[in-house]
């Protein structure tokens, strides 16, 4: 029995590297684990056949499908939000899409499953919140 057994988790960003890690880690010590990705599902379809974690399509730039999918993730335990991008290249040849990107997933994305529905894990779970 694991140390997570019985515990749902939800890991925003967990198709690929640490988010991956995580994914694993959780599942290994028993948790019931459902992760977003975004860009690559191939690798995440991988991860959820491996893992038997549930995998969700989900830009994090989309306020209404980060809280969506918070939302249908019912009680959590725990909330993994691990989602971030970076924009390589000279900063001042930034196109204002390619900053507003930056910050609706960076800035922005982490505290929306935070307001809405509130409550979502209980006062003994705990969020985390990770910096690209």
């Amino acid at each position: 029995m694991g140390a997570f057994t019985g515990k749902t988790v939800l890991i925003l960003g967990g198709s690929r590297g640490i988010g991956a890690a995580i994914v694993r880690r959780f599942v290994t010590d028993g948790a019931n684990v459902r992760f977003t990705y975004a860009g690559s599902k191939d690798a995440a379809e991988r991860l959820a056949q491996e893992t038997g974690a549930t995998a969700v399509f989900t830009d994090s730039a989309d306020r209404d499908a980060v809280i969506d999918v918070v939302r249908k993730s019912g009680a959590l335990d725990i909330l993994v939000v691990n989602a971030g991008i970076g924009v390589f290249g000279d900063a001042l040849e930034l196109n204002a899409d390619d900053i507003d990107r930056l910050f609706k997933i960076n800035i922005h994305a982490p505290y929306m499953p935070l307001l809405k529905p509130p409550g979502r894990c209980p006062k003994a779970g705990g969020i985390l919140i990770m910096a690209p």
